[in-house]
């Protein structure tokens, strides 16, 4: 099956089941969203150990130490709003990994302490820290909408980048080193579909409309476009680096998670600024 298959099956079962997920269980603050995420963000950061770390070696936390990130954020979002659940884990994290390495540096007499700590931070960093921004949209009021217009310009600009790509990009690729596919008419075409997308969601939703202008949704889908694809971009600098082809193989026609979410990690904390600055 050729890879445009491939893609286009997932599309067309993977987005209405999660657009589903979120519309219609919004029960107890979308609490199976929330448990997505986390399911997420642990197979992500087993992808990003393999990246980042030897077979023979290993982090100075637990790899799956990052699903703590978005679950402590979801519990003080939800229950305890007024303990800083979040960052005090996140800091119990990285004295547990400084505190392992006193011991674990000794056997190379401390050569690669700098080297190790910071890939160790890096995991709890990506995709854990970054996955929090997700659980954050669910505190607005308007989550769901939210939710689903931030999927919405995300997966519409990645999925018309590729289509413009294919159809018009064949003679003006290789514009970026880290990823010689890409091409000029897949940006442009991407960046221009999301923008009518996000127009035609505040257009014709009317919690949305409420909340933006046209222009200023035509802003937002201009700036989550240019993120999402720097978001795809570092990811594809982040495996030309560990030397592998894609993060993992889990998903069908896209490879890992990490494959999948990366423009929507990069997006997420962008996307709420925009929202807190324009609504």
């Amino acid at each position: 099956m050729t890879s445009l298959g491939k893609r286009l099956i997932l599309t067309f079962t993977s987005v209405p089941a999660l657009f589903s997920l979120i519309y219609f269980l919004p029960h107890y603050h979308h609490l199976g969203f929330a448990i997505l995420t986390v399911l997420a963000v642990f197979s992500g950061s087993y992808e990003m150990r393999g990246m980042l770390f030897r077979s023979d070696e290993k982090p100075l936390v637990p790899y799956w130490t990052p699903v703590l990130l978005p679950a402590m954020q979801f519990i003080e979002s939800v229950y305890m709003p007024t303990i800083p659940i979040l960052d005090i884990t996140f800091v119990l994290l990285l004295i547990a990994g400084f505190a392992k390495e006193i011991f674990v540096g000794a056997k190379d007499d401390f050569s690669s302490t700098i080297d190790r700590v910071g890939r160790t931070v890096f995991l709890l960093i990506y995709p854990g820290y970054f996955s929090i921004f997700l659980i954050r949209i669910l505190l607005h009021q308007q989550s769901t909408n939210l939710l689903l217009m931030l999927f919405l310009l995300v997966f519409g600009n990645d999925t018309f980048a590729y289509v413009f790509g294919m159809w018009l990009g064949k003679k003006n690729r290789n514009i970026v080193a880290v990823s010689p596919n890409k091409s000029i008419a897949g940006f442009i075409g991407g960046i221009l579909s999301t923008m009518l997308l996000s127009l035609l969601w505040v257009r014709f939703i009317p919690s949305m409309r409420s909340m933006f202008s046209l222009g200023e949704a035509l802003l937002i889908g201009f700036l989550l476009a240019i993120v999402s694809d720097i978001g795809d971009l570092v990811e594809s600098a982040f495996k030309r680096g560990a030397k592998v082809k894609d993060s993992g193989t889990i998903i069908f026609g896209r490879g890992g998670i990490l494959d999948s979410i990366d423009s929507l990690l990069a997006s997420a904390p962008f996307f709420i600024v925009l929202v807190a600055l324009l609504s």
